[in-house]
């Protein structure tokens, strides 16, 4: 509790000890000065706001807060939360955009490889049956009937075995054939050459 004495005439404001009082005043100032009186007054500080007051029914508690830069840190996070969820959803359009895009081209990629193989389809069913059938193939293009003629023996060349796998099956294949032909079609071919033979010897 606080207590003062007199009311300065000159500046207004209260002291307890004229000794420590500094009055403080406008030199600009018209107003006269007036006689500083003896009034004695007793004075509390609030234990809130920490200003000294003489009736507590008149004091008016004014606490000072941070509101207005609560308010103002609010608001700039408020925005930039804004701009982050717009940022994020515009990237988010665009990944869908590029994935949209790469969908499409891989349905574009696959429609004409379809479209190609059913071009080559109908060509391969147009086209013509190559007289004599196709000429059979082995590996690399190497043509095993035809190295086969070629390998047999001519005058002064002596016979050549390809080592190919299909030159060599298909040379097997011939000897074998060309032995057991040979040994069948021999009795039937005696046999009936005899008869006919025998015939037409015999006097009619």
């Amino acid at each position: 509790m606080g207590m003062t004495l007199f009311r300065c005439g000159r500046c207004g404001k209260r002291y307890a000890n004229p000794l420590t009082h500094t009055c403080v005043t406008r030199l600009d100032r018209r107003r006269k000065p007036g006689k500083t009186r003896l009034q004695p007054r007793g004075s509390r500080a609030c234990r809130t706001c920490g200003k000294p007051y003489a009736n507590p029914l008149t004091h008016v508690c004014t606490v000072k807060t941070g509101f207005r830069k609560r308010h103002a840190a609010a608001r700039r996070r408020a925005t930039a939360e804004r701009k982050r969820q717009k940022a994020a959803e515009r990237r988010a359009a665009a990944k869908a955009r590029r994935q949209a895009a790469a969908a499409r081209r891989r349905a574009a990629a696959k429609a004409r490889q379809a479209e190609a193989r059913r071009k080559a389809a109908e060509a391969k069913q147009r086209k013509p049956a190559t007289p004599g059938g196709s000429r059979p193939r082995g590996d690399s293009g190497h043509d095993y009937r035809e190295c086969f003629y070629d390998s047999q023996p001519d005058r002064g060349r002596a016979a050549r075995d390809c080592a190919r796998f299909p030159c060599r099956v298909y040379r097997e294949g011939h000897e074998h054939g060309y032995t057991d032909g040979r040994s069948a079609g021999h009795g039937q071919g005696y046999a009936a050459g005899y008869q006919h033979g025998a015939a037409e010897a015999s006097p009619s």
